[in-house]
């Protein structure tokens, strides 16, 4: 998000799916254009309405927020205008399946620039996101990079949990331009930060609106096996 300038400019378009709390607001910088999509309007109004939050207050209050099922209203943005799409919807146990599948992406690719960014929150303690997003990045053509923030015990104490983004985008050049020299996917050193090669998983099936299960990428199936 610091480096949205740098890449797009200072009138960077971000769509970000999932509000959550809406502490991603506060990487809106001024010249910026945001829009929230969430699908429950219990968390708009928690977020933005209760009191409880001020992070859409204090730093996005004219954020557009669009109250529905991404796969619908994204449809309504218009093509080929946004430099970002952010998907951070994937950490509770029962993530929106609907929203990786290959025609999810291939909505948010008409909503992007030719250029543009895909990036994605896969942390998750129960499901392993990163064999689905390889197999659509394969099979989509999309050129992928992860970004890893792994927590050591004594910032585990004090509440602080490892994180797992990953960049995902039809051009190179401006992938390149997000993640700088790409480290060996397999370093797990705590504290590095730095953007990574992600590993192929071979035997992954592409996920489709016709056919998607977490069953093969549950953390408790792969402890069995």
């Amino acid at each position: 998000m610091r480096n949205a300038p740098r890449i797009f400019g200072p009138q960077a378009q971000i769509a970000v799916v999932g509000l959550g709390a809406g502490t991603l607001a506060c990487y809106k910088q001024p010249g910026q254009v945001w829009q929230f999509f969430e699908i429950d309007p219990l968390v708009v109004k928690i977020a933005r309405d209760s009191g409880i939050f001020s992070f859409l207050k204090r730093c996005a209050p004219n954020a557009q927020i669009h109250v529905g099922d991404a796969r619908l209203t994204m449809t309504d943005v218009k093509h080929g205008s946004l430099d970002i799409v952010v998907l951070d919807a994937f950490s509770s146990d029962s993530i929106p399946l609907h929203l990786l599948t290959k025609e999810a992406f291939e909505i948010y690719t008409r909503a992007l620039r030719p250029n543009g960014i895909v990036l994605l929150h896969i942390s998750n303690r129960y499901i392993d996101l990163e064999p689905v997003i390889m197999a659509e990045a394969k099979a989509g053509n999309w050129h992928v990079a992860m970004r890893p923030d792994i927590s050591n015990i004594a910032q585990q104490t004090s509440g602080m949990r490892s994180s797992k983004w990953l960049a995902l985008s039809h051009d190179p050049t401006t992938l390149l331009e997000l993640t700088g020299p790409l480290l060996p996917g397999k370093q797990k050193e705590y504290g590095i930060t730095q953007w990574r090669e992600l590993e192929a998983h071979n035997g992954t099936t592409r996920w489709s609106d016709d056919y998607a299960t977490v069953l093969p990428h549950m953390s408790i199936w792969k402890n069995l096996k």
